[in-house]
């Protein structure tokens, strides 16, 4: 039972982790998505780094996370592509090691949570 615990726990944490960097070295952004859209591709953009998820990985989930390398202070923004818009969050203060979470409702990004 105790293996298959630190299994799972292990596994939840993966989509956070970038090989070779710790966790205060890492932005992870998670986007939920409340509109009914369909979506070409997401991107997170931070201090010129870039972490992508196309449409068709994204299937009918309904929160993406993405991730970029992020020492020390600068700034992100989320763009989702759709085949008739681009919607983007506005440039946001960030640091290495957090963990925003933002909400895509009526074509609007919200902050749910800032660290």
């Amino acid at each position: 039972m105790t293996i298959f615990t630190l299994t799972v726990l292990t596994n939840c944490n993966n989509d956070e982790k970038i090989e070779g960097l710790k966790p205060n070295e890492i932005l992870v952004v998670t986007l939920e998505i409340l509109d009914d859209i369909e979506i070409k591709e997401i991107t997170l953009t931070s201090n010129g780094a870039t972490d992508k998820i196309k449409g068709d990985q994204i299937e009918n989930k309904k929160k993406i996370k993405l991730k970029t390398p992020q020492s020390g202070e600068g700034t992100f923004k989320i763009c989702v592509y759709t085949k008739t818009d681009t919607l983007c969050s506005p440039d946001s203060y960030i640091e290495g090691g957090y963990r925003p979470k933002l909400r895509l409702k009526n074509n609007k990004f919200e902050t749910l949570k800032w660290l």
